[in-house]
C-alpha cells in the first residue's frame, strides 16, 4: 500500500511539473506574440495598442528593462498623440511612462535611452529640485548606475581571479623585472577587486532598499498634512512627480517629496517603482 502511494505521489508530482512546464512554455509564446504586436503598433504609430501589447507582457511576468523602456516611450507618445492634443497626458500617460522609464532603469541603470527619455518626459512635471548632494556622492552614484549589481559581481570576480593569477606569478617568477611588474599589477586588480565589491554591495543595497514611488494621477493630486482628506492640503504634485515612501496608514501613504517635505496622499494615486 505504501508503495501504492508513493507511485501516485510520482505521478501527480510529473503531471504537475509538466503542467507547469507547458504554462511556462504557453506564457513565453504570448509574451513573445505580445512584443511583435506591440513593436508593429508602435512602429503604426497605433501607441494605445502598443501599450496593451507591451502591459500584456507586464501581465504575463515577462517583463525586462527592454519591455518597460518601450511601454515607456509607448505611454508617451500616446499621451501626445492626436487623441489628446487639446490636452497632452490628460490620462495620466506621463506618470505611468515616467514610472516605466524608472523600472527600465531599475533592471539595466545603463540604459542611456531610457535615462535621457526619462529627463524629458521628467520636464514635463511639477517635481521639486532634490536636496544638493556632495561631488563625490554624485559621482559614486553616477559610477554604480553604468552597470547592475550582478554586473558588478561579475566584474569584482574577474579581479579577483586576475588577483590571484598575478600573485601566483609574482611567488613563482624568478625574473625581477616579471615581479616587478606583477607586484604593481596585483596593486592594481586588488584596488580593482575593493572597489568593484563595494560597488557590488552599494548597488544592491541601492536595490533592495529602493523605496521610491511615481505619482500617477490624471492631472495633480492633493498631499495632506495628516491622512485625512478633510485635513490641510500642503502641496499638489502633478503626474510623474517621484517621492519616497516612508509608511502606510489604512489606504493612504506618508511621502518624502525630493525637497525633504512630507505629506499624507492616497494609495491609488502612487505606485511603487
Amino acid at each position: 500500500m505504501k508503495q501504492l502511494y508513493r507511485y501516485i505521489i510520482m505521478f501527480v508530482a510529473l503531471v504537475l511539473g509538466f503542467a507547469t512546464t507547458l504554462r511556462a512554455a504557453d506564457a513565453s509564446v504570448t509574451a513573445a506574440a505580445y512584443w511583435d504586436e506591440g513593436i508593429k503598433a508602435y512602429e503604426m504609430r497605433n501607441y494605445k495598442e502598443a501599450v496593451e501589447a507591451f502591459e500584456g507582457i507586464v501581465a504575463l511576468d515577462k517583463a525586462s528593462a527592454e519591455v518597460y523602456y518601450n511601454l515607456a516611450n509607448a505611454y508617451f507618445k500616446l499621451g501626445q498623440s492626436d487623441e489628446t492634443m487639446s490636452r497632452p497626458f490628460a490620462s495620466g500617460e506621463l506618470g505611468k511612462a515616467i514610472l516605466n522609464y524608472y523600472r527600465a532603469l531599475k533592471l539595466d541603470p545603463s540604459m542611456a535611452d531610457a535615462r535621457y527619455n526619462l529627463e524629458l518626459a521628467v520636464d514635463h512635471t511639477n517635481d521639486t529640485e532634490s536636496i544638493p548632494q556632495s561631488f563625490i556622492a554624485t559621482l559614486w552614484q553616477g559610477v554604480r548606475s553604468t552597470m547592475t549589481s550582478n554586473g558588478w559581481c561579475a566584474t569584482s570576480l574577474v579581479m579577483l581571479a586576475l588577483l590571484l593569477i598575478v600573485v601566483m606569478l609574482y611567488l613563482l617568477s624568478a625574473n625581477i623585472l616579471l615581479r616587478k611588474i606583477g607586484f604593481f599589477v596585483a596593486i592594481v586588480a586588488a584596488v580593482a577587486f575593493l572597489l568593484s565589491t563595494s560597488l557590488a554591495l552599494s548597488s544592491r543595497n541601492a536595490l533592495l532598499k529602493d523605496n521610491r514611488a511615481v505619482v500617477v494621477c490624471n492631472d495633480t493630486t492633493p498631499v495632506h498634512a495628516s491622512p485625512d482628506s478633510a485635513s490641510k492640503i500642503i502641496r499638489q504634485p502633478s503626474q510623474g512627480v517621484t517621492v519616497r515612501i516612508s509608511r502606510e496608514h489604512s489606504n493612504w501613504t506618508e511621502v518624502v517629496f525630493a525637497d525633504g517635505e512630507m505629506g499624507w496622499i492616497r494609495n491609488a494615486h502612487i505606485e511603487a517603482i
